[in-house]
This record gives C-alpha cells, sequence and structure tokens, in this order.
C-alpha cells in the first residue's frame, strides 16, 4: 500500500463519504424521530449520492473536501469513486424499498391534506376526510400530539396511526 502513490486520494475519498454517511446516522438519531423522519433522511441522502457521483463525472469534488485538498486526483480514480457511489445508491434503494412500498401510508401520516382520500384503503377514506378538515390543529402542534388528540370515537382507525408511529 505505501508504494502505491494514489491511496491518498483513496483515503480522502472515503473519509470524505464516511463523513457524509455519519451525518446521515446523527440525523436518523434522537427523539420524536418517526419512521416518516427516518425514510425523509434516507431519501435525501440518496438524493445527494446522486449529486455527488454526477459531479465526480464532471470533476467537481466541491462535496468532497479531503479529496479536493489532493493535488492532482488521477481521472480513472474519480470513474471508480463515481462507479462506487452509484453502488452505494443501488444499495440504499434495495435495503430501504419497503419503505418505497409503504409510501401512501406514510404521506397519510406525514401529509394527510395532500392524500387523495380515493387513493387509501376504504376504511380510511372518511377519517382522513375528517382529519384534512382539522389541518389548523394539525399545522399548530406536533405530530404525536395531534394524532393522540383525535377522538376514538371519530377516528376508530388511529391505530393505524399506531401503528405508523411505531414502526
Amino acid at each position: 500500500m505505501l508504494e502505491d502513490t494514489e491511496w491518498p486520494s483513496d483515503f480522502a475519498f472515503f473519509t470524505d463519504i464516511l463523513c457524509h454517511m455519519n451525518n446521515l446516522n446523527v440525523k436518523m438519531q434522537g427523539k420524536n424521530q418517526f419512521i416518516d423522519d427516518i425514510w425523509a433522511h434516507l431519501k435525501v441522502f440518496k438524493l445527494k449520492l446522486n449529486l455527488f457521483s454526477g459531479q465526480l463525472a464532471k470533476n467537481d469534488l466541491s462535496h468532497f473536501s479531503r479529496l479536493n485538498s489532493i493535488p492532482s486526483v488521477n481521472e480513472e480514480k474519480l470513474k471508480n469513486y463515481e462507479d462506487g457511489l452509484k453502488k452505494l445508491h443501488f444499495e440504499f434503494e434495495r435495503r430501504f424499498q419497503d419503505f418505497s412500498a409503504i409510501q401512501t401510508e406514510l404521506d397519510i401520516f406525514t401529509m394527510p391534506f395532500n392524500v387523495n382520500c380515493e387513493a387509501v384503503r376504504s376504511n380510511l377514506q372518511l377519517e382522513l376526510i375528517e382529519l384534512q378538515s382539522n389541518k389548523q390543529s394539525f399545522l399548530n402542534i406536533p405530530k404525536l400530539e395531534f394524532y393522540k388528540s383525535l377522538s376514538k370515537v371519530s377516528f376508530p382507525n388511529q391505530c393505524y396511526v399506531c401503528f405508523i408511529l411505531y414502526m
């Protein structure tokens, strides 16, 4: 390895990408992180991976400060890094495909006012319409408090929300 004169660029690249992954890790920790919040962080990270690989294809190292500090990075190395980022993106897609499968259910929980009532299961449609009429209440208090405040009589399927909360 010491004979490889290009190892500093590999080290810099991996340090930069691990820094980005650590930022994702930190964002997904802590109290009041619901499944929809975690999924949002993952989607953002996948978008960043696409951005990074596209920028590396153009020799743009603006989001790789350590790699950018290396005087001259071999173009073949940059292509390898770009390919590595594409593989990492693919792995994120593959490993978190279950989230994509429940996107509508997550939308009901996170953005109930943007969901078409006809696109959800029939046992949730009427409650969703009622919920959409409480927009101001939803916007004024934290999600958990809002869903706790719903009447079990008016919203008998709120156990569905509990399922989302505790995923």
